[in-house]
């Protein structure tokens, strides 16, 4: 099993005026790891899979939790694995720490999908499939 990684500094501009990271910030950030996954580990970078393909990967639905509160200056290390893989969704599991402390948990469904007027779920191409099941959670 592989999981995705991605060191990421809190700045100045992710915080509140507390000196706390803004919450939305985290979904920005877990949004940029799925994309860096596409492009990085399963050779299917956004710009080609929406432009050039029309297709997406919209989310279905997300549930977190917050452990502790980050700060300007902490870096973060996001992780990702597939938790399930079906026939045209898949689950991810994303999760932050600082050094051994969790910040937040994330599980996020999402669906490929046709693009258009209105997307419609469409099976995960074989070689992206095949590319996913290296993540899978045991």
């Amino acid at each position: 099993m592989a999981t995705f990684s991605r060191d990421i500094a809190v700045h100045f501009s992710d915080t509140d005026p507390a000196g706390i990271l803004f919450y939305p910030r985290y979904f920005e950030m877990a949004s940029a790891l799925v994309e860096d996954w596409f492009a990085e580990e399963l050779d299917h970078p956004y710009h080609l899979l929406h432009r050039g393909m029309a297709y997406g990967v919209p989310t279905v639905s997300l549930d977190i939790s917050f452990s502790a509160a980050s700060r300007i200056a902490d870096v973060l290390r996001l992780t990702l694995g597939v938790a399930q893989l079906g026939k045209s969704s898949f689950t991810l599991d994303i999760g932050a720490v600082c050094g051994e402390e969790e910040r937040f948990k994330m599980r996020q469904v999402l669906v490929y999908a046709a693009l258009g007027d209105e997307p419609k779920p469409t099976p995960i191409p074989a070689e992206l499939r095949a590319n996913m099941e290296r993540f899978l959670i045991a």
